[in-house]
């Protein structure tokens, strides 16, 4: 009977000891996915029109809210709202509404701050874009929240992600969805 020699032993009771020791790393669950192609999302009822990144995840959601897009701890969130007002297409109207909606969300979440405000038109609309940090779920989140008024109703997408990616998520998802974003049919334009 042959017997292996203690030096060969010595190199293979090591390898084979090693097996299923290794460390596979945990994936991070919380980073978004890199956008990979595009899809065209048309939700005809709510009137709504926007691009997202196709390897993001859609849902369909029960109005007041229209869907989500999100992959990781990036989330977008379309939300409309039927409106009595009439759109408010003027400078004054639109400084009104404004003050009124950051009045609205500091009322709702105390932990808000605002970084900034923008008037505009977006695609015809007249739009408000509130940018801010706020903390959801014990955790430090910027928030960009788009308000474009349309024929009879108020469009609002939310875009969230946590401070420490929220720029690089903007570059890659956020800014060029929010640039698709279109009312199918817009008053006040």
């Amino acid at each position: 009977m042959r017997r292996a020699s203690l030096p060969a032993l010595l190199l293979v009771v090591p390898a084979v000891a090693a097996c299923g020791n290794s460390r596979t790393g945990v994936p991070n669950l919380a980073q978004p996915a890199v956008p990979r192609g595009t899809q065209t999302l048309t939700y005809t009822k709510a009137g709504i029109t926007l691009v997202a990144p196709a390897n993001w995840t859609v849902s369909r959601q029960k109005a007041p809210l229209v869907a989500t897009v999100n992959s990781g701890a990036a989330i977008v969130a379309v939300w409309r709202y039927p409106r009595t007002a009439p759109a408010p297409v003027t400078s004054a109207a639109l400084n009104q509404t404004r003050s009124a909606l950051i009045r609205s969300a500091q009322a709702g979440d105390p932990s808000l701050r605002l970084i900034r405000s923008h008037l505009g038109r977006l695609h015809g609309a007249p739009t408000i874009i509130l940018d801010a940090t706020e903390r959801i779920a014990g955790n430090d989140h910027r928030v960009r929240s788009i308000h474009m008024f349309g024929s009879g109703d108020e469009v609002v997408v939310d875009e969230y992600a946590p401070t420490d990616i929220f720029a690089a998520v903007d570059h890659a998802v956020f800014s060029p969805l929010r640039r698709s974003l279109t009312l199918l049919s817009v008053s006040g334009a």
